[in-house]
């Protein structure tokens, strides 16, 4: 009988620990940023989701506000970067601010994340970016 109870004790662990998954990977991939801007439409922002997602980082928009030309007015998001790094920012866009967020994968990351508004030496000048 202990027998028995060892071997099914010792399958369920090895199943168990089988269906574990550690974080996804990023060769090579130092940091993730993103900066919202009143030039992004619906499609801009679901393709930043998307990509996101193949990275494991998952983006979910809590409230967009869009003008009558579909540019984002406003935005509330929340981000999970799947490695315990989380996070969510809120803020009526301007044309000349920047806000979202940035993951640095980097060892020696002086600050490994963010969300909010950013000053332009914080993070780079692009939309979207993996570097």
């Amino acid at each position: 009988m202990k027998q028995v109870f060892s071997f099914l004790l010792a399958a369920v662990l090895t199943l168990s620990m089988s269906s574990v998954k550690a974080g996804p990977a990023r060769p090579g991939e130092e940091k993730v940023e993103v900066i919202f801007s009143r030039q992004m439409t619906f499609a801009d922002l679901v393709k930043i989701q998307k990509e996101l997602a193949d990275k494991g980082i998952v983006l979910d928009y809590r409230k967009l506000e869009f003008d009558g030309e579909g540019k984002l007015l406003a935005i509330h998001f929340l981000v999970d970067c799947g490695d315990g790094f989380t996070g969510d920012a809120q803020r009526r866009l301007t044309y000349d601010g920047r806000f979202g967020f940035f993951r640095d994968y980097a060892q020696n990351a002086q600050t490994p994340f963010g969300t909010g508004n950013f000053q332009p030496t914080t993070v780079s000048a692009v939309s979207f970016r993996s570097l």
